[in-house]
């Protein structure tokens, strides 16, 4: 038990080291740049070097200030790192959102358009609704499901996850670290962007960490969805079996994953 308490430390000093606190830490030290410095002088380090030196001072052959410094250093960096990780669920859910709805037809229209000139058609449920691609592809993964099965993703998945063998679920588990990791890059990005209304240069590393957040989310929300849907693809018989519904087909049709639906749904 010692052994396994020491692990889940280990484990833990490790996750806030790496994703709160040194984050956190450049972030903090972003912010006393851009305090001192300003827009008058954003580039300006010889002014940097001179607040720095003063602040040295004030602290030197002091050690309760010095630490007094460091630990409010620490609590800013490790509430920055939990704040952004909440800001982080609300870039998830901005990614995922259907509104506003003007930009969601400009997304639709720009795609049936494309398609008319290839001369495609495809289902109206598989045109865009969502004001990201990322939002577009994890609903898809419902619709693609719901067209070929009849199985609504949202009662299946759940069920469908406690069956799933250890190599099926690390895998998609590691997906969707990648996917969270994507969204805090984004929700740093936001504060950067914020804080460039005292210095101008933050405002610079936020719009680029913003799109890389963005374009490492588009692709790992991908992965995500596509492991999704062969899970289900790969593992739908599994459900049905353990549901005792019966598959003459060999697979489950529409008529099964109506059947699953009510039996998951509690007949509601």
């Amino acid at each position: 038990m010692n052994g396994l308490l020491a692990e889940i430390g280990k484990k833990l000093a490790d996750r806030w080291l790496s994703a709160l606190l040194l984050p956190g830490l450049l972030f903090t030290s972003v912010v006393l740049c851009g305090w001192w410095l300003g827009h008058a002088h954003a580039l300006d380090p010889a002014r940097l070097q001179a607040y720095a030196q003063r602040l040295g001072q004030q602290l030197n052959g002091r050690p309760a200030a010095v630490l007094l410094a460091v630990m409010g250093a620490l609590l800013c960096a490790t509430a920055t790192g939990l704040a952004v990780q909440a800001l982080a669920a609300v870039v998830r859910r901005s990614w995922a959102a259907a509104s506003p709805t003007w930009w969601v037809a400009l997304r639709r229209r720009r795609v049936e358009e494309a398609l008319l000139r290839r001369g495609h058609t495809v289902p109206e449920r598989y045109l865009p609704a969502r004001v990201t691609t990322i939002g577009d592809r994890f609903r898809l993964v419902g619709e693609r499901i719901d067209a070929q099965y009849g199985l609504f993703v949202t009662l299946a998945w759940p069920r469908l996850w406690l069956l799933l063998p250890e190599p099926v679920t690390t895998t998609v588990r590691d997906a969707t670290t990648r996917y969270r990791v994507a969204a805090e890059t984004a929700a740093w990005g936001t504060l950067y962007l914020l804080l460039g209304i005292v210095w101008w240069p933050a405002a610079l590393v936020g719009v680029v960490t913003l799109v890389t957040g963005y374009v490492r989310g588009r692709s790992s929300a991908a992965v995500l969805a596509d492991l999704v849907e062969a899970a289900v693809d790969t593992h739908q018989r599994m459900l049905a079996d353990s549901l005792g519904v019966e598959l003459p087909n060999g697979r489950i049709t529409p008529a099964e994953g109506a059947r699953i639906n009510d039996m998951l749904n509690k007949r509601a």
